[in-house]
């Protein structure tokens, strides 16, 4: 055994709490998890002693966009959704290499230091991927596409293909995001979709987000078509149907991870069901926008569904904690069970994301939080009511460091 951590409460999020509970973990993973009297009265390894502590799963943020993470207090949605796709356009090609690079490592920073271990992150460019190389988050990157011309299908999907290698090359986990079914083309969609399922990799795409785009697909018209033609982008005819029904026509649907669904009949959630997609909710995006339309979290649960939670970007959010996301879900869901929204803003973004973490099981990747507990607080409110974890844990490695006793080996406590 390489560590053993003491806990007053060990919270696993996938079975009941386990009060002074033990986790012993083993090159970087989870050996074992239960009450102290299955443990013992001592340990060959370091100890790490968390006995006035919730320890839990770290969060797993499943949609956001770090390139954007320097546009914090940029942007503004006063004038419509399509205007602020203009402003992110032209911060997107005025943003320095330096400060978006610069702005990356701080957000990796900032989610870290509010408790998320592991993030799926959307970038345009491989490029862009770079501080994910080093950093200590767990992460699953996503080369997105934005391409609504059928001509250039094949020679996008090509390309997003070879990006997706230079990602491997470089030692990350990769993932396709064609970005949304009114920015990218059927024929795109369909090569991506097909090239993600073959290797497989995880397929992520914005579905029904906003009221322009479902506009604009079913109808062809709108705000969304007019900023389309004053572009000179080729026009797509009017499907008809949900964005989400157009997904599923071209093969896309399938295990889909699907930001924001705001706008959705229940004809879309059924579909969304039967192909087993991930939904991921953003509520702290929408707030920004003031939407009040949005992912329907309880009758997903309901259905047997797995909404995940993300913080998408600061270009439409103002943090990119976790805590905030969950506080947010709970505004908008305030009749609902909190310990659902720890389930969401856990495990069920690791199984989104195909990622061996978000709950506390032998087998799995020790990436573990911590909050100050007294013992007679209830657990949930403890954690819905903090601003930070006092520790954090990534693979076995202390990322926010605590006390270690054992063997000799200590380091400096975090006394925040």
């Amino acid at each position: 055994m390489d560590m053993l951590i003491k806990a007053g409460l060990v919270y696993p999020v996938s079975s009941p709490p386990i009060p002074n509970g033990h986790i012993a973990i083993e090159g970087g993973r989870i050996r074992a998890v239960g009450g102290a009297a299955d443990f013992g009265s001592s340990s060959s390894g370091p100890v790490i002693d968390l006995s006035g502590h919730i320890v839990m799963p770290g969060f797993v943020n499943a949609h956001s966009h770090l390139q954007f993470a320097s546009a914090r207090k940029k942007f503004h949605p006063d004038s419509g959704f399509v205007d602020w796709i203009r402003q992110v356009i032209a911060f997107s090609r005025a943003v320095p290499a330096r400060e978006r690079e610069e702005g990356m490592r701080a957000g990796i920073a900032e989610m870290l230091a509010s408790g998320a271990t592991a993030v799926g992150d959307i970038v345009s460019d491989p490029e862009f991927a770079k501080p994910f190389v080093t950093a200590k988050i767990r992460s699953v990157v996503f080369i997105e596409s934005i391409a609504p011309d059928p001509a250039e299908a094949q020679t996008i999907a090509e390309n997003v293909m070879g990006q997706v290698d230079t990602l491997s090359q470089m030692g990350l986990k990769a993932g396709i995001s064609p970005h949304a079914p009114h920015t990218v083309s059927g024929a795109l969609f369909k090569l991506l979709a097909k090239g993600a399922h073959a290797l497989p990799l995880k397929l992520t795409s914005h579905v029904a987000e906003s009221a322009e785009e479902d506009e604009y697909i079913r109808n062809g018209a709108g705000p969304m078509s007019a900023f389309f033609e004053e572009r000179g982008i080729p026009l797509a005819n009017a499907k008809g149907m949900s964005p989400v029904r157009l997904l599923d026509s071209y093969g896309a649907l399938d295990g889909l991870v699907a930001a924001h669904l705001n706008l959705l009949d229940e004809n879309d959630l059924q579909l969304l069901e039967k192909r087993h997609a991930a939904p991921v909710f953003c509520p702290g995006s929408s707030r920004w926008f003031g939407r009040e339309r949005v992912m329907p979290f309880d009758r997903m649960i309901q259905m047997g569904l797995r909404p995940a939670l993300g913080t998408d970007s600061l270009a439409s959010n103002g943090a990119l904690s976790m805590l905030d996301e969950m506080r947010s879900a709970a505004v908008y869901f305030p009749a609902h069970d909190r310990e659902k929204i720890i389930e969401a803003a856990t495990l069920n973004g690791a199984l989104a994301l195909g990622l061996d973490c978000g709950s506390i099981v032998p087998g799995k990747f020790a990436d573990l939080i911590a909050f100050r507990w007294d013992g007679r607080e209830n657990p949930v409110e403890v954690i819905f009511s903090a601003t930070r974890p006092d520790f954090v844990m990534i693979g076995g490695t202390a990322v926010l460091p605590w006390e270690i006793t054992g063997n000799g080996k200590r380091t400096k406590r975090n006394d925040r």
